[in-house]
């Protein structure tokens, strides 16, 4: 096992990295004092956790970075777990950005929910769950029926459906006041900033106002407004003092040996949202929380009034990167919110009794798996090859990854196929000898088990590029096939077969077997990410397409197709009136591109 020279290393703040045998950094982690940081991995190796040790295992070598404090090491290394992605890091499984709500900066503001940060407008947020959000938002827009059109059919000035079925006020057509809709606007804003109550104020004197004028419908109409925010209410559980504007909670905790970490998001002393993060092979979470909190604001890039972190005693660090990345002051709180930590920890206990049930879910499915493929051999990395087809000029083919049955996006890979133009056969076979030869050489890691998308000619492509790259590997493919009925109770077969090596027959599963869900939903990943390389090279190269020869064809129609059909040439069976409807073109183009297509 490497050891490194604990001389060589210097004693000042900084980050370490652990490399790889391909030079590949395995983990990056921060120090107070290098050289005593990195010379405890080395001391006490068998009390380690399981992950330490197959990391120091793997490493070939250490290197370092100095920085001024501890502070800049934490921000350098969340810099390098984000771009590097080591594999022995703890990371955001979502790295995805939170939804916000926001609301434009327009003459006549609308609310949308988005993840992006670039627009001009107001932000509320984060929110975890986007599916709890959008619902809040249907509420609000019928309790304040703020406009949802785009700006070009706002300037039309004509009214909409969403006018007639009392969703909208109108403004394109003036029927409601600059001032009147502002004051709606305001409101909303007024409920994200968990001032609620002001809102209820506000809405009953306005009611009473109406009444009294004796202006009865509009008042009816009020008293139901106020009726559906008091339902939106009751949703909101209320966990601290109504003054607690914004905090942010982060709880560790271990259930059942699983290390996890729960984050709350409290707004206006409501909890607008939880997260669960599982750590798994991670035994002892307050080792990485200063690591998991600086990844989560680094994404979220929304800071709160007040920060609490339970069993997190030095603030110091952790505070000091956090308000660099926030360009302000930020309050940071060590005890209290004891409320929070309880809901906190019910939240992580949930979470990760359901996850265990997943994790108890998939090694069935993999069991089952190893028994269908007939290998004793462990399976935790899948590959899955697709290949796709853009107008008989370029084939491309694509490679996604599942590891324990989660995708790793970073892992994907792209190929722009070099021969065998409109021939899977071909295609496949050069993807694999290249997919070998990357393995070879070590930019490429090697799966348990290949998923090749087609039947028995696809599959044999693949091997047959394995034995002459004298690769042993295990692979099945999975192919649309018949349909056959059971004569016993009756219950229809898969349309889909799984094909295994030197078997004629292939496997067939009844529709609902959670083996074939498992595999297609593989699949059905690897063609996502083809279509998606498809129409991105289909648009890129959309002047050179033949359906420009065509009569009453331009630019803007063969965009319109290609960004619904990238694949359109191939689309043999595709009627001229789905094209139509779904490409928004006429009717009798449609029937020119489908003519054309059907005989090429």
């Amino acid at each position: 096992m490497f050891r490194p020279d604990f001389k060589e290393i210097p004693e000042n703040p900084g980050i370490y990295m652990y490399i790889g045998k391909n030079a590949e950094i395995l983990y990056v982690g921060k120090a107070k004092n290098l050289r005593n940081r990195v010379s405890s991995y080395f001391s006490d190796f068998e009390g380690k956790p399981l992950r330490t040790k197959k990391m120091l295992q793997a490493a070939r070598d250490v290197r370092f970075v100095i920085t001024s404090s501890e502070a800049e090491a934490l921000l350098l290394e969340n810099n390098i777990i984000k771009t590097e992605k080591p594999r022995y890091n703890v990371r955001l499984k979502d790295s995805k950005s939170y939804p916000y709500l926001l609301i434009t900066k327009e003459e006549y503001p609308k609310i949308k929910i988005t993840r992006e940060s670039g627009a001009k407008g107001e932000y509320f947020g984060p929110f975890v769950d986007v599916g709890s959000l959008r619902s809040i938002v249907d509420e609000l827009l019928r309790v304040f029926p703020l406009r949802s059109c785009t700006e070009t059919r706002f300037k039309e000035g004509k009214v909409c459906l969403k006018y007639q079925i009392k969703k909208c006020l109108g403004p394109c057509e003036k029927f409601i006041s600059k001032n009147r809709y502002q004051g709606l606007v305001d409101q909303i804003r007024e409920f994200f900033s968990g001032n609620v109550e002001s809102v209820r104020e506000h809405m009953e004197k306005e009611m009473q106002r109406l009444s009294d004028e004796m202006h009865f419908e509009e008042a009816a109409l009020m008293r139901d407004r106020l009726r559906g925010l008091s339902k939106l209410f009751t949703r909101q559980s209320v966990v601290l003092p109504d003054d607690t504007k914004s905090v942010d909670v982060f709880v560790p905790h271990v259930f059942e040996n699983v290390s996890g970490i729960t984050a709350m998001f409290i707004r206006g002393g409501k909890v607008t949202g939880s997260r669960t993060e599982i750590l798994e092979e991670f035994e002892d979470p307050a080792e990485v929380i200063e690591s998991f909190v600086l990844q989560m604001y680094s994404v979220l890039r929304n800071f709160p009034e007040m920060i609490y972190i339970s069993g997190l005693e030095d603030y110091e660090t952790l505070s000091e990167a956090i308000e660099k990345l926030a360009d302000r002051k930020l309050r940071f709180r060590k005890r209290g919110f004891a409320s929070v930590k309880e809901l906190a920890m019910k939240n992580g206990k949930v979470q990760t009794e359901l996850y265990l049930k997943k994790l108890s879910r998939r090694k069935d499915i993999y069991e089952k798996l190893k028994k269908a493929i007939g290998t004793d051999k462990n399976i935790s990395r899948i590959e899955c090859v697709d290949i796709s087809h853009l107008g008989g000029s370029s084939t491309v083919g694509v490679s996604i990854v599942s590891i324990d049955g989660e995708f790793s996006k970073p892992q994907y890979r792209k190929y722009r196929i070099r021969s065998g133009e409109n021939d899977d056969f071909i295609s496949i076979y050069e993807l694999f000898c290249r997919k070998f030869e990357n393995i070879k050489e070590g930019s490429e890691k090697p799966a348990d088990l290949y998923i090749v998308d087609g039947g028995i000619g696809q599959l044999n492509s693949a091997i047959r590029a394995a034995e002459e790259a004298n690769y042993d590997a295990s692979f099945i493919s999975i192919s649309k096939g018949r349909s056959i009925k059971f004569m016993k109770d009756k219950q229809e077969e898969s349309v889909e077969s799984v094909h295994l090596p030197g078997r004629k027959n292939p496997l067939n599963f009844k529709k609902n077997d959670p083996l074939l869900l498992f595999i297609q939903k593989v699949r059905d990943e690897s063609h996502r990410f083809a279509i998606d390389y498809s129409r991105k090279l289909a648009l890129k190269n959309f002047k050179r397409s033949p359906l420009l020869l065509l009569e009453g064809v331009g630019e803007k129609t063969v965009k319109k197709i290609l960004e619904v059909y990238p694949d359109i040439y191939h689309r043999k069976d595709m009627d001229a009136e789905t094209l139509a409807e779904n490409c928004k073109i006429p009717q009798k183009t449609a029937e020119r591109v489908t003519k054309y297509i059907s005989i090429h």
